[in-house]
């Protein structure tokens, strides 16, 4: 059980999605630090301000291209719906990925518990027919628990697998559907693209009976070399581009559970596994459960952004330099939904949706004629900005807010309720069991 509670938080904060309705009330700073770095989020505030924005043409979303044939496995003995754990095109090789993931029902005595049956299947991007399918389950062999995937640009799709008999094990798979390699993993880990495609994998042992907890982060390239590996104290919260990371706090005890800190003392690392510093928050802040978006996040330029909320001033977003050393933190507000891409960040708040880089405000825009049930804000593939309402969907430049899509549902398209993504004018979007193709008006044409 504690090991599943910790794996429940340790998803939460790598993609946290929280209600917009959460508001904090300001009260004054106590703190000389905080009064600093409250001036000089200020200062940042009023650099580089503009407030217009290129405007294009709206459309509605077409017909599907394609519907593909149902995703869902017949070797699961269940009618529940598939989970979708990833959707990840490769125009390159004319493929788009997706991670399914489908509930299966006790049936004998060498299960204890329901499990779940995982599968990476492989679409032709032009056609949508199957071009080929891996099952994570061999006939009466043990079930996933667990499962998680990253992709790199080239195609080459990494899966991991935690199974009921306790077994873990790394993948890596080409575009073709064979097996690049396979890596037995000694404990719970979880896995994330670096740089240069290389992936890092944190392993940790659990919480030990004081609290504390130990990771050995082992970094591989893509031909499965071990390029790296170092045991650190902690536990690794998200790592990307050339940073990880980590809670180096002891947990605490809880009943039967063990719980993080509220306020972690956070490390950051880089991809030689130096420790690049640390940063104790305040016994007042609670770095769990606030806001909307992504609490925390790491930016293309290595460059962190972390998320708190303080019992006297409310929200504040920390913006953690990429030499890993605290350089400002900001109040923002408590409903404020927070996404990022490239080397900047937006503050969707109400209506306004605000562009950020480290090094203070760019710009601006307002959302008056968008309906007022937001939907999602997202990271798309290539790297723009997604944002999608009840009636209208929005990509847009990372760097300026200029529109590169806007969008409409349609009859063909009822809704936009959907796990999907999106990459160069086309969107994915599952819907039920299949999966469509959607291609908007080329970008590069208006």
């Amino acid at each position: 059980m504690v090991e599943f509670y910790n794996r429940c938080y340790f998803d939460r904060i790598r993609k946290v999605v929280y209600p917009l309705h959460t508001t904090y009330t300001n009260r004054k700073r106590k703190s000389t630090t905080w009064a600093v770095l409250l001036l000089s989020g200020m200062l940042l505030l009023n650099m580089n301000t503009t407030a217009g924005y290129a405007a294009a043409s709206t459309e509605s979303l077409p017909k599907p291209s394609w519907t593909s044939s149902s995703l869902m496995l017949n070797e699961a003995n269940t009618e529940k719906d598939v989970m979708i754990k990833n959707i990840y095109a490769v125009p390159s090789k004319n493929l788009v990925y997706v991670h399914t993931s489908q509930p299966v029902t006790k049936t004998s005595s060498k299960t204890t518990l329901d499990w779940q049956l995982d599968s990476l299947q492989a679409l032709d991007a032009k056609t949508g027919q199957l071009k080929w399918s891996t099952i994570f389950h061999e006939k009466s062999g043990p079930y996933t628990t667990y499962s998680n995937s990253v992709y790199a640009s080239n195609g080459t799709a990494y899966v991991y697998m935690e199974y009921s008999d306790k077994s873990k094990k790394l993948y890596s798979f080409n575009t073709s559907g064979k097996t690049n390699w396979v890596k037995n993993v000694n404990s719970s880990a979880t896995i994330s693209l670096m740089d240069n495609d290389n992936l890092l994998v944190a392993a940790s042992q659990g919480v030990q009976a004081n609290g504390s907890v130990r990771s050995t982060l082992s970094l591989y390239d893509k031909k499965g070399k071990l390029l790296n590996e170092k045991t650190i104290a902690g536990t690794v919260l998200k790592a990307a581009q050339g940073r990880i990371v980590v809670d180096a706090s002891k947990q605490v005890k809880s009943g039967n559970f063990w719980q993080p800190a509220a306020n972690p003392k956070i490390e950051i690392y880089d991809t030689s596994l130096n420790r690049l510093s640390f940063y104790q928050f305040p016994a007042d802040a609670n770095t769990q459960g606030d806001g909307g978006g992504e609490a925390l996040a790491i930016l293309d330029d290595g460059s962190v952004l972390m998320r708190a909320n303080f019992e006297t001033t409310g929200n504040r977003l920390m913006g953690f330099g990429s030499d890993g050393k605290l350089a400002w933190g900001r109040a923002i507000a408590g409903d404020a939904y927070i996404q990022t891409a490239g080397n900047g960040y937006t503050l969707l708040t109400g209506s306004k949706l605000e562009l950020y880089t480290m090094k203070g405000k760019v710009t601006e825009r307002m959302f008056k004629d968008a309906q007022p049930v937001l939907m999602h804000v997202d990271r798309t593939q290539d790297g723009q900005y997604q944002l999608d309402f009840a009636k209208t969907g929005y990509i847009l430049d990372p760097q300026t807010l200029e529109d590169v899509h806007v969008y409409t549902v349609s009859t063909a398209v009822p809704s936009l309720e959907s796990i999907s993504t999106y990459m160069n004018d086309v969107i994915y979007s599952m819907k039920g069991e299949v999966l469509s193709k959607y291609t908007l008006k080329s970008s590069s044409a208006k």
